[in-house]
């Protein structure tokens, strides 16, 4: 007669069975969602050497004139001009002071006004000559 030990084992190598089969299963579904996102990129990046590839063809410099030539009296185009491309230097707009310009340009007041203390750390390989430069 079985014991209620050998029952408990028995159950328990089922529960375990059970167990494992699901776990395998659930791995090979996501082996295959892996597998197929894999074709997937590929994909894509097919996709993607293909439309630069394109890209390369439509905006070949010969092709580009042969289209400016047919599509020239629609569009109205004009030849560029040397002087459209260039600014005088007096249309250039002068660079804005950032706000690190301010801080650096306004220390030198702020230390002859003695707001701000005099370096008391002194290093190795500077002297203490007592002034800040």
């Amino acid at each position: 007669m079985l014991r209620t030990f050998d029952i408990i084992m028995i159950a328990a190598m089922l529960v375990a069975a059970t167990v494992t089969y699901t776990i395998k299963y659930d791995a090979e579904k996501q082996i295959a969602v892996i597998a197929k996102l894999k074709r997937q990129i590929d994909s894509e990046k097919d996709t993607i050497t293909l439309l630069r590839a394109d890209w390369a063809l439509m905006n070949q410099p010969g092709r580009l004139q042969s289209l400016v030539g047919v599509y020239e009296k629609e569009l109205n185009l004009q030849p560029i001009e040397a002087e459209q491309l260039l600014l005088g230097v007096n249309e250039i707009p002068e660079r804005p002071v950032d706000d690190i310009q301010k801080i650096i340009s306004g220390s030198d007041e702020l230390l002859a006004s003695g707001v701000l203390e005099k370096d008391a750390i002194t290093t190795g390989s500077v002297k203490n000559s007592g002034t800040r430069h």
